[in-house]
């Protein structure tokens, strides 16, 4: 008696369509499935939900699960994961980190296909705890945003832009690098607007700065 697997078709994430259904049943992909029934609210330093209707639905990757996603053709990073969230029916928020072996590639595709960022948050960081090659993915991803000097301490940093963000047909990319020596880690964001203004996505629950707006 023969037996076989069905291989699951890939999922790539930027193939997606945010504000419209999923074509896919993310039931038979992810690690789990949560429900979530109203939007977040602060509370006594804290957060609670309060049921106005919404209706939300979390699907999450853990590391087996995140081999059937993709990013552009990137590989999602399984000791990471990924979430993909609808927001009554619709798919409203991804977030997700590629391996950072391809981070560039990640990084390119982003700025070929949105252009120049909505705003940037530069930070900084001492440059010996950068590799050179680090420093060089950094130049070369945002050239604009980049710089080496010695700051008032005498001591040699590097600018780079820690939050990158993009806004198109309502909906907001947000780039996350964290430069950790030869390693730069991205992470990425994608809420739509309504999930945005609604609150209904934890960790985006306070509407603060409104790139919508």
């Amino acid at each position: 008696m023969l037996s076989t697997a069905c291989k699951k078709e890939e999922i790539d994430i930027a193939q997606l369509t945010f504000n419209k259904p999923l074509e896919i049943d993310l039931n038979h992909y992810a690690s789990r499935v949560e429900n979530q029934n109203g939007h977040i609210e602060v509370s006594d330093g804290g957060f609670k939900t309060v049921d106005k209707g919404e209706k939300v639905i979390k699907y999450s990757f853990d590391e087996k699960e995140t081999a059937n996603l993709k990013f552009h053709g990137s590989t999602i990073n399984p000791s990471i994961g990924a979430v993909i969230t609808t927001y009554n029916n619709l798919l409203s928020f991804v977030s997700f980190t590629v391996n950072a072996e391809q981070t560039d590639v990640s990084i390119q595709y982003l700025k070929k296909k949105f252009g120049k960022a909505y705003s940037a948050s530069v930070n900084n960081i001492i440059a010996d705890a950068l590799s050179a090659k680090t420093k060089a993915m950094l130049k070369e991803s945002f050239p604009e945003y980049y710089k080496e000097y010695k700051n008032d301490f005498n001591s040699m940093v590097v600018d780079y832009p820690q939050v990158t963000s993009w806004v198109k047909n309502d909906v907001l990319y947000r780039l996350t690098l964290d430069p950790v020596n030869n390693s730069l880690n991205f992470k990425l964001d994608i809420i739509t607007k309504k999930a945005f203004e609604d609150a209904v996505i934890l960790g985006y629950h306070k509407n603060i700065d409104n790139p919508f707006k």
